[in-house]
């Protein structure tokens, strides 16, 4: 707990994971990989389709998630609400006319982004009010005769795309508020509870779901004891990613404002706790380093993320 101290809200007081907890955690670990079968059968089953259609030469697939997932990480058995990198850092493949095999670029880009580079595919204009940036440049090489004329059209009215590559955004914007109270407890399970709720009748907060009932379970519904907390009301923050390259280097700097956004204002114009870590040194982000260093550019602009809107915002 020690190295946890210098950490917001239940992050700093957790309590170390236990035997049971451990075991739900590489349960959890291997379901989730196993769950990736159907996912891989979903992807096939579309490109699949697709290609009998003979449209696959002129279609863009898109393949990513919404974000990422801690399985023990700060002793949070599971879940996905943090500033950190496991639960932000997500993938993006594609795959289409124009995009080079294997290619791969390190401009940071966010979810926003892909309605922008829909738009653009398409050769149609992103309105004003969106956020997010087209990716188009970075994906398509507007050499490849495969491109369709409205992408090039895209590419045309972006300019010089060089130019536009080395104009891109150097760091990305993060923000969450906190969301509910939602304990992972590990022992003194309810053996009925979990008898009724068993998959595969429905779905099941378990990790074995060979056997009846179900055993390996987590949650306050089936389990009482050994619990941990996913997040508390000083969850709610507003973070800076940095790259390495950029005026900050490769790091993460974050402002956290107790309370509830439901029925007050969570504006951050007086944080409570500011986390801030140099990603190059410390992968982990265990060594906070708020106050060791002069944070206040960075404190700058991420305020001035958080208060832009459309094609105001990098």
């Amino acid at each position: 707990m020690e190295s946890r101290a210098n950490h917001h809200g239940n992050i700093a007081t957790q309590p170390m994971l236990t035997e049971p907890a451990s075991q739900v955690i590489t349960g959890v670990f291997k379901d989730r990989w196993r769950t990736l079968m159907s996912v891989d059968d979903v992807i096939a089953s579309v490109i699949g389709a697709v290609e009998e259609l003979g449209l696959a030469d002129s279609t863009y697939f898109f393949y990513s998630s919404d974000h990422g997932f801690q399985l023990g990480e700060f002793n949070i058995p599971m879940d996905k609400r943090h500033v950190y990198e496991w639960d932000t850092k997500i993938h993006l493949l594609a795959r289409g006319p124009g995009i080079k095999a294997g290619m791969v670029w390190d401009e940071p880009a966010t979810q926003v982004d892909m309605a922008a580079t829909w738009l653009g595919l398409a050769g149609l204009e992103q309105p004003a009010t969106f956020d997010g940036k087209s990716l188009v440049p970075l994906l398509v090489s507007g050499e490849d005769e495969t491109v369709s004329v409205p992408t090039l059209k895209h590419l045309k009215q972006l300019g010089d795309v060089a130019k536009y590559k080395d104009g891109w955004r150097d760091a990305v914007f993060i923000e969450y508020y906190y969301n509910a109270d939602n304990d992972k407890c590990m022992e003194t399970c309810n053996e009925t509870s979990i008898a009724e709720n068993s998959y595969p009748r429905v779905d099941s907060n378990c990790v074995d779901l060979t056997s009846q009932p179900n055993k390996e379970c987590w949650g306050g519904t089936y389990c009482t004891t050994n619990c941990y907390p996913t997040e508390s009301l000083a969850n709610n923050f507003i973070g800076l990613r940095s790259m390495a390259g950029s005026k900050f280097g490769n790091t993460l700097y974050s402002e956290f404002m107790t309370g509830n956004q439901g029925p007050e204002d969570i504006n951050f114009a007086k944080p409570d706790f500011h986390e801030y870590y140099e990603l190059d040194h410390d992968p982990w982000e265990m060594d906070n380093k708020y106050g060791k260093t002069n944070t206040d550019a960075m404190h700058n602009e991420l305020h001035k993320w958080f208060n832009c809107a459309g094609a105001s915002c990098p």
